[in-house]
């Protein structure tokens, strides 16, 4: 079977039509249980041509939408025709006087679920097809051709892409935003259209809510929407800030140039790169994707008639399936490669085709996950860059997955919102996910198709990206065994939800927090030990407090350690302390110490805390090297809160039994180091003559810049 010999036939629903109706006389008067069973058979097969007939339009329609509309929403209108009229005749086969039979032959499961799908109703038919001319509008909308006046010249976004190195920052994002904002207008209007239809298609099939009829009825999902709600939080609390730290190391730490290998590859190129791959992934995997070659089963080529999109698509009738992909020129081409070969696998290897989205989407993510051995391979000597940008990407599924989840929650519970309202909570929940605004963020969330194609499928991409995870870190410890896992969880797809699937393979359940803040803070550690080559952090107690000040520059390591352990010195302190507010150039003339030379590493920094009244010095001189007391600490960071004009009042001392071994010229900023909450004391005790270490010291530090006002 070759796909580019492959032709649809759109009466072939009439055909079925008529099938359906012979079914129904059949089960009215039954000849025999063989007649029964057969004829169920041959519906099935039918049923599975017509699905096929429309995989292959639907394929026609994303390769050039235009040409193809017409035929796209036709199928479109008739699959949900043929849907009901397939499930009547099944309904009436198994109330038929051999209804017992037929149920043991197809299996008491899958009879049940026959039995209990309620029949759409023509008011649900009409809806759905209107819902469908929308898409539709939707995706024209998209493809509009926008125009914005920027200082008396008209732009278009094609110009903007073609001369955007000619621009400063400013005149790109006025243009941008402008540009984003045309293109919101038009496709926000058709949203508001879609919102009170989708309400209203949930509301005929008995739900009170869309997020309800869409998690239970589209999607299968064995959790509720109540369960997404806690996951949302979670994932704030514990994912937005792992995914700032690699987002941090990726884009300040690495050079990414060399992840345009492929920017100009052609559909064979990008192939032969991932083949011989797959084959070290699975012998199994490997002769799969030659299949899918030799079979023309998938289109990555770029073309100007293609949908911005990449998705693979079931062909029940030859149990295969077609992988689609409109290239950008970027890693992120042989990335998708990768990303939807797990879904082909899984539709030519899995028992059923009836697995929840967020399982198809393990396929898909957890496949990228095993690739990681193989980035040296695929992209050379920058191949520890795209592991980065490929574990970065994943977690910013996670984030991303949850963002458009609550938003698209939010939209269908607050149906009477403007679309200037809807861009306005679009912009303030994608700042509680970490987003920093920039101009136009608020008109971005149009481009992300799914909000108008498949509302509330996104959140699958959260769910599975942290199970892919979850397989990624067990890669780390076993990787044969997570490939066994991953293979044995594809062999397990079949009609059971997400978290039965997950916890048959024995992974992690995503819904408790246990769950996600063990894997955010195993993230964390392969960050700092594997990423930047802190090894000497592996499991070390500080790592929650060191990570964000190693991320964001403000403390480091250096030959591959960060010596948390070692003495923090004075030159550390204040050289970190300098960091913070910008290396302002010190104007005191230098050396302030004699034993500062001007030539030394911290003597800017030293300059700048003379020069702020930040340090007085000891024993005429600094004593750079000197070790770190905790009182000494504490005076530095008090003076330094008062330098930023926030409270450095003091505090009380006497719940500690060493209160009155503080030095008195400590003794102020000690208390307020305790009330601030900077200093805890150990086993009860100050201490405040004690060494500081650079992870105590580091996490003084944490808790200093993460002081509440």
């Amino acid at each position: 079977m070759e796909f580019r010999d492959l032709t649809y036939d759109l009466s072939a629903a009439d055909e079925l039509l008529d099938q359906c109706i012979q079914a129904e006389q059949l089960a009215a008067s039954p000849e025999s249980a063989q007649a029964v069973v057969d004829c169920w058979l041959a519906l099935e097969a039918a049923y599975d041509d017509w699905d096929t007939q429309c995989a292959i339009c639907g394929v026609r329609y994303y390769q050039d939408f235009k040409a193809y509309e017409a035929d796209y929403l036709a199928s479109r209108s008739l699959s949900l025709q043929v849907y009901r009229a397939c499930l009547m005749a099944v309904q009436a086969l198994l109330a038929s006087d051999y209804g017992t039979e037929l149920a043991q032959a197809m299996g008491q499961e899958l009879a049940d679920s026959y039995r209990s799908a309620a029949v759409p109703t023509d008011r649900q038919i009409a809806l759905s097809e209107e819902d469908n001319e929308q898409v539709a509008d939707y995706w024209a909308a998209l493809y509009g051709d926008y125009t914005y006046f920027y200082q008396g010249e008209s732009w278009t976004l094609a110009r903007l892409e073609d001369e955007a190195d000619g621009l400063d920052a400013a005149a790109y994002l006025a243009i941008y935003s402008g540009l984003a904002q045309a293109k919101n207008q038009s496709a926000g209007a058709t949203l508001l259209e879609m919102i009170p239809l989708r309400n209203q298609m949930a509301a005929a099939c008995g739900y009170d809510t869309f997020p309800e009829y869409a998690y239970a009825e589209t999607y299968g999902r064995d959790y509720t929407v109540a369960d997404a709600q806690a996951l949302h939080r979670l994932v704030k609390d514990y994912i937005v800030p792992v995914e700032t730290a690699y987002l941090s190391y990726r884009y300040y730490d690495l050079d990414q140039t060399g992840l345009d290998r492929y920017a100009h590859a052609d559909q064979e190129a990008k192939l032969d790169a991932v083949e011989p791959c797959m084959d070290q992934v699975s012998g199994e995997l490997g002769e799969l994707f030659r299949y899918m070659r030799k079979s023309h089963l998938c289109d990555i080529e770029a073309s100007d008639t293609k949908l911005d999109v990449g998705f693979t698509v079931n062909l029940p009738s030859y149990h295969s399936a077609f992988l689609f992909d409109q290239p950008q020129g970027t890693y992120y081409d042989l990335k998708t490669v990768i990303h939807e070969f797990g879904h082909f696998s899984a539709f030519c290897l899995a028992p059923s085709d009836d697995f929840p989205v967020d399982v198809a989407e393990i396929h898909s993510q957890g496949l990228e996950m095993l690739f990681l051995p193989y980035a040296g391979e695929l992209f050379g000597a920058d191949g520890g860059t795209f592991a980065c940008a490929q574990l970065s990407d994943l977690i910013s599924a996670v984030v991303e997955g949850c963002l458009y989840d609550e938003f698209q929650i939010y939209l269908y519970s607050h149906p009477d919102l403007t679309l200037s309202e809807i861009n306005q909570a679009f912009l303030e929940l994608a700042q509680e996910y970490g987003y920093s605004p920039y101009p136009g963020l608020e008109y971005q969330w149009v481009d992300v198709s799914h909000t108008f194609e498949s509302p509330l499928y996104y959140l699958s991409y959260a769910t599975s990206a942290l199970s892919a995870l979850d397989l990624f870190l067990r890669s780390q410890e076993d990787y044969d065994a997570a490939v066994d896992t991953y293979l044995d969880l594809i062999a397990g797809s079949d009609g059971s939800g997400y978290r039965a699937t997950v916890q048959a393979a024995g992974l992690s359940d995503v819904f408790q927090e246990e769950s996600v803040a063990a894997l955010a803070g195993a993230l964390n550690e392969y960050l700092y030990t594997a990423l930047y080559g802190l090894r000497d952090l592996a499991g070390h107690w500080a790592l929650p407090e060191i990570g964000p000040l190693v991320s964001a520059g403000i403390m480091e390591g250096s030959g591959g350690a960060f010596q948390p352990d070692a003495p923090m010195s004075r030159a550390m302190l204040v050289t970190t302390l300098y960091r913070l507010v910008g290396e302002p150039k010190p104007t005191v003339k230098q050396p302030v110490f004699p034993d500062v030379p001007v030539w030394t590493w911290y003597s800017d920094a030293v300059a700048w805390a003379y020069e702020s009244g930040l340090a007085e010095g000891t024993g005429g001189g600094f004593d750079p090297n000197g070790p770190l007391t905790r009182e000494s600490m504490a005076v530095l960071l008090c003076r330094f809160s008062a330098l930023l004009e926030l409270d450095a009042s003091g505090g009380s001392l006497s719940g500690f039994p060493d209160a009155d071994s503080v030095s008195p010229w400590a003794a102020d900023a000690v208390g307020w180091a305790v009330k601030a909450g900077v200093i805890r004391g150990a086993d009860g005790r100050l201490n405040p003559s004690g060494g500081t270490s650079r992870a105590e010291a580091a996490a003084m530090l944490y808790r200093f810049l993460t002081l509440e006002g």
